[in-house]
């Protein structure tokens, strides 16, 4: 009530004011948890790194919602269940964690993908001329096992991120989609 009566007697300047300073402490309050928003929008990626309290990361989500893009978001906040997220919503205990992981995935999804365009390279004499790769392969064959090795030695030391959704909540979204 204090509140109504103080902002009915500002100008409209004045409460311009106050709506961009309010606006700009709420934007920038700090919960305590960090949230890391992969944004993927018309073929470009980025990192929304202003992102401090659940308030922000919603309206990042609300603003890429499947039809603008998509917001994968990694967070060590326990309780994220309000979120309503078109992307992946993920729980990781720490940015160490995440990165880690990261690393892990990169490279055991990579592997074969550059073992078999290096194949393709070395065996292109044998297929016909429409067919064979036209460039060669960024990584050599001492590229690629050297990732093996760095794979087969990896710290496994990390904690995988979880989804915030059971299995049953994702099936009930992909019912109603």
């Amino acid at each position: 009530m204090r509140i109504d009566n103080f902002l009915k007697n500002l100008t409209i300047d004045e409460l311009l004011e106050v709506q961009s300073k309010a606006s700009n402490i709420v934007h920038s309050f700090k919960d305590g948890y960090f949230y890391i928003c992969d944004v993927r929008s018309y073929g470009r990626n980025w990192k929304a790194w202003d992102i401090c309290n659940t308030h922000t990361l919603q309206d990042l989500c609300y603003q890429y919602d499947g039809d603008e893009g998509i917001v994968d978001v990694y967070s060590n906040n326990p309780d994220l269940s309000g979120i309503h997220n078109y992307g992946d919503l993920m729980f990781v205990p720490s940015e160490d964690d995440l990165n880690k992981w990261k690393e892990y995935t990169y490279l055991k999804n990579s592997i074969p993908k550059h073992e078999e365009t290096l194949k393709s390279w070395e065996e292109r004499e044998n297929v016909p001329f429409n067919y064979r790769p036209h460039f060669a392969p960024f990584y050599s064959r001492e590229d690629i096992d050297g990732m093996i090795l760095k794979l087969e030695n990896f710290d496994m030391n990390f904690v995988e991120p979880k989804s915030y959704k059971t299995n049953t909540e994702e099936d009930e979204q992909s019912e109603i989609e």
